[in-house]
């Protein structure tokens, strides 16, 4: 644990966590990230970790909500320290006030008060919507605030009019553990796929995925892999007449990488991303991308995709018709691919942060 506040002689940063570090998905994997990076730079720091989830576990998210307003200031009093960095923004509603002010909180993105304005679509209930709007307080009120992409700089600006001391921090490529093959039943040993991975949420664009896919259906022994949740039911509905289109369900590091190293291209068409990890991790593998032009993810792609609007299957399935059918492009992508993903590199990502932990250990001037 991190000595008393006040009596330390290093300075002492706690790491505040709302996931289980078990527990799959982005925010156990971003703890992980900022732990790794951090320990080789630790001279003048102390790292803790505090965490912020029911120990008793289970998938209700609101369980866990209502046990962190009953327990997060006694929680964070038994880690106390000079700054707590909070690792998933989308938790700023249970800081507590008097934490704030030595407060860094990493905002991944925007889904829930762009649902809360109906720029989404799932409307939150009326108790989200009061911890969403607690949240974007306790935002305004942290000494600093990091966002992933320049993107999340900008959507902190327009839809929380927050616009001083955030600081943008790519987050670095998440390594991928050696591939283990993944069975595909169905699908012809060899044959070519597109491969796209997420849930069912709208603004991962799953129906437009399936909507590219068809307008490429003149291309011979051509499939397409959807990784991730099972399917919705209109999605189901939509596929079940088409054999050349494989639902994996979920797959682990290992099995993703094995579908990145795989696919004949990576199809990203979302509508709204915070960031773009996986378009990293498909670069990295030698796996060339057609993404939309959401803003976050043209920032994290560069020269090193091709893209077209999210709402345009149209311009998406040429795209995809050009990777496959032009051999010279492709191989083209993937050297810009490689290129392009071996600069977000975890040095980097640690020596960023450091210096946020400095900014916000600084008092603030009156024009911040």
């Amino acid at each position: 644990a991190c000595p008393a506040h006040g009596r330390c002689a290093m300075k002492c940063v706690v790491w505040v966590r709302t996931a289980p570090p078990d527990q799959a998905g982005s925010m156990a994997a971003y703890a992980d990230l900022v732990q790794r990076s951090l320990a080789p730079l630790a001279a003048d720091w102390t790292f803790a970790t505090c965490d912020l989830f029911d120990p008793r576990g289970g998938a209700s998210m609101w369980r866990h909500h209502v046990w962190r307003l009953r327990h997060a200031r006694r929680a964070l009093t038994a880690h106390p320290a000079d700054l707590y960095h909070w690792l998933d923004g989308s938790m700023a509603a249970f800081i507590p006030p008097a934490l704030r002010a030595r407060s860094v909180v990493t905002v991944h993105d925007l889904i829930p008060l762009l649902q809360a304005r109906g720029e989404l679509p799932r409307r939150p209930s009326w108790p989200a919507r009061w911890l969403i709007q607690r949240g974007v307080t306790a935002l305004r009120e942290c000494a600093l605030l990091c966002a992933d992409s320049a993107a999340t700089k900008a959507d902190l600006a327009r839809l929380a009019k927050i616009t001083a001391r955030v600081k943008v921090v790519p987050v670095p490529l998440r390594p991928l553990p050696p591939p283990r093959p993944v069975a595909l039943p169905g699908l012809p040993p060899g044959a070519r796929f597109i491969l796209h991975i997420g849930h069912n949420a709208s603004y991962k664009n799953r129906r437009g995925v399936v909507d590219v896919f068809l307008r490429l259906r003149d291309s011979a022994d051509l499939h397409l892999v959807l990784a991730g949740p099972s399917p919705s039911p209109e999605l189901v509905a939509r596929t079940n007449t088409l054999p050349m289109v494989h639902f994996v369900g979920p797959v682990d590091d290992a099995e993703l990488h094995d579908l990145y190293r795989r696919a004949a291209l990576f199809l990203f068409p979302s509508l709204y991303e915070g960031y773009g990890m996986p378009i990293l991790e498909a670069m990295a593998a030698g796996c060339p991308v057609v993404c939309s032009t959401a803003p976050s993810l043209l920032e994290v792609a560069g020269d090193a995709a091709l893209s077209a609007p999210a709402t345009d299957p149209d311009a998406l399935a040429d795209a995809c018709r050009q990777l496959l059918s032009d051999a010279a492009l492709r191989q083209t992508m993937i050297e810009r691919g490689r290129a392009r993903a071996a600069g977000f590199d975890i040095a980097s990502f640690g020596n960023l942060l450091l210096k946020c932990y400095e900014q916000a250990l600084t008092p603030k001037e009156p024009h911040d």
